[in-house]
């Protein structure tokens, strides 16, 4: 009896070493880091990565999450408001501050005894500045950089695979990626075949009416800004502006003279002070958005270019900049910026078989909107 015991002891410890195994992954900073996998107690340092963690754990989204920052709260309350009628228990992990906002509280995090912190690309440069990353390396906490957001059409599917990779569930991120990389390749292929003589001039406005109703930051070559030569347009902010985009003046909004005129809107009501934003999102409806887009069209820097009056404007949620659902608003523009060789093409059933089809939860919201 005492020989079974041990021998089914053994077959237990054998067991459990072959499910936890140290993997070497290569981040999205160039880094080499060797993690436990599967991580089981992960700190996010974006709470807006909810949706890819859906996406590796279909119906059980806060599977192994032990703390995040408070964008959920601040910058995403829809979608942390949606989330939270699927997982009651979302408000019970651990919350921080958001550290572009405030600087990584690096004893705050060892008390989460975290296996693993997930940052994004856009923050390194900062931690390293502050010495945040070397503080991490030191204390043994794996820490691996992910990106949607800087360059999200080249590395959105290698930061799933990343995710899957360090989280054991490299099945459930090689779906997602084959389905992603199938709407990303019709909509190239169908771009490919339009003159560029044909694109349309585009200019895409960042966090339209956040702050009340001045004008205007865009987006430069990176984020929203990588999407729009994708979609067939010309952005026509691209050496106009840094990579990451910045505030310009409203005359040389006026002199630009786009054909297209983007805006990414969201619900940024507990940002503090009046949003005058489209707030897109979770709990959005055509009847909640229009009149707020209007009303931005309105502007005095905007209202007197002929693109105003036209149909060939359209705001998008601003989320799509930094989540996996990202190839939806490019099918979006592509469909804006050229209608009839994307006639076929319905982005919004795309969105909603996303939801369907890989997180386990049913769609809601509204996540663009056209006059």
């Amino acid at each position: 009896m005492k020989d079974q015991w041990i021998l089914g002891l053994s077959a237990l410890m054998c067991s459990w070493a072959a499910f936890a195994q140290s993997v070497t992954v290569t981040d999205l900073a160039g880094r080499q880091v060797t993690v436990n996998a599967p991580a089981t107690r992960i700190i996010l340092a974006d709470s807006r990565m909810l949706l890819p963690m859906s996406l590796l754990h279909p119906g059980n989204a806060l599977k192994g999450i032990a703390g995040w920052d408070d964008s959920l709260q601040t910058r995403a309350p829809d979608m942390g408001r949606y989330f939270s009628q699927q997982y009651p228990s979302l408000s019970s992990i651990p919350v921080f501050i958001n550290p572009y906002r405030s600087s990584f509280n690096v004893e705050q995090a060892t008390m989460l005894k975290p296996d693993l912190i997930v940052f994004d690309t856009g923050i390194l440069a900062k931690l390293k500045s502050e010495g945040t990353l070397d503080l991490l390396e030191k204390s043994g906490i794996p820490v691996v950089f992910i990106d949607f957001r800087q360059q999200p059409l080249t590395h959105t599917p290698v930061s799933m695979k990343l995710l899957g990779a360090v989280t054991g569930e490299q099945q459930n991120a090689g779906r997602f990626i084959q389905r992603w990389n199938q709407l990303l390749d019709q909509t190239r292929q169908r771009v490919a075949t339009i003159p560029k003589s044909n694109w349309p001039g585009v200019v895409f406005e960042n966090h339209a009416g956040m702050t009340g109703m001045n004008c205007c930051s865009v987006f430069g070559r990176d984020s929203f800004g990588e999407f729009i030569p994708e979609a067939g347009g010309r952005n026509l902010m691209a050496d106009k502006v840094p990579p990451q985009g910045a505030d310009i003046s409203p005359e040389l909004m006026i002199v630009a003279r786009p054909d297209v005129y983007l805006m990414s809107g969201a619900d940024w009501s507990r940002r503090g002070g009046t949003s005058q934003a489209v707030p897109l999102g979770y709990e959005a409806t055509r009847s909640s958005t229009l009149p707020k887009l209007e009303k931005l069209m309105q502007r005095d820097s905007i209202s007197v270019m002929p693109v105003a009056k036209s149909d060939r404007v359209m705001a998008v949620y601003h989320q799509f900049y930094d989540s996996p659902f990202n190839v939806v608003a490019l099918e979006a523009m592509a469909k804006l910026f050229h209608p009839q060789q994307f006639t076929d093409v319905d982005p919004q059933a795309d969105l909603e078989s996303l939801y369907r089809d890989f997180t386990g939860m049913p769609y809601s919201g509204l996540f663009y909107v056209q006059p």
